[in-house]
């Protein structure tokens, strides 16, 4: 009997799990749009709102293919694991301190908390599969790295409609400081809407990690 390779070891999930997966992302895509539509409808600080969170999705993104790969790592001893966690943790910690300080929000703690709590908790939870874990983070990490850098290029070299973000509008959105995402807002709507919309595709059409192949 041939081997069977992963893709086909592992059946695809089903309707309701890719949709769970997902969901989040296409919810924050749709938000992403309304910003773009109507600036305004979501509440005066929507827009900076926005801009924040693409700064903390490009933080949270590379800690969690780092994270990850660590939480997973089956080689090395768990108080080294616990350790480097806590590193990563509090290099992380000051971009997102940052973050908050100069937009005066919390919120980007409270989400970087979580993600942290959830790579603690791998570290001590027992995974009958953790290769195939640590391969689905790590392709996951490296599709979003690749939206991202992808998303930040297109968003900013190609021509965008304002659509409800107008000039006129703009100084109601509260934004300090300079650069594109600040000068043209509608810009950054546009890729958080892309970007959160792709990571939603990807994850629908998504298969579950595989498991190891079946001897001959």
């Amino acid at each position: 009997m041939p081997p069977v390779s992963e893709s086909a070891a592992a059946p695809p999930a089903s309707p309701a799990a890719r949709l769970f997966a997902a969901l989040p992302d296409a919810v924050v895509s749709a938000t992403f749009l309304v910003v773009w539509i109507a600036p305004l409808a979501l509440g005066e600080r929507a827009v900076r709102n926005a801009l924040l969170t693409m700064l903390v999705e490009f933080v949270l993104m590379h800690a969690s293919g780092m994270l990850g790969g660590v939480a997973f790592d089956r080689q090395r001893p768990r108080a080294t694991r616990l350790t480097v966690l806590a590193g990563f943790t509090a290099f992380y910690g000051i971009f997102i301190a940052a973050f908050a300080l100069a937009f005066d929000a919390l919120w980007p703690v409270a989400v970087f908390g979580w993600l942290i709590l959830g790579k603690f908790a791998g570290v001590f939870a027992r995974h009958g599969h953790a290769a195939g874990e640590a391969r689905r983070m790590q392709a996951e990490w490296a599709a979003s790295a690749a939206c991202y850098v992808g998303g930040v290029f297109l968003t900013v070299m190609l021509p965008l409609p304002r659509l409800g973000m107008s000039q006129s509008l703009q100084p109601a959105f509260g934004l300090t400081g300079s650069g594109v995402w600040v000068d043209e807002p509608h810009r950054v709507v546009a890729f958080g809407a892309l970007y959160f919309a792709t990571l939603a595709w990807m994850k629908w059409r998504a298969r579950p990690p595989g498991r190891a192949e079946l001897p001959s």
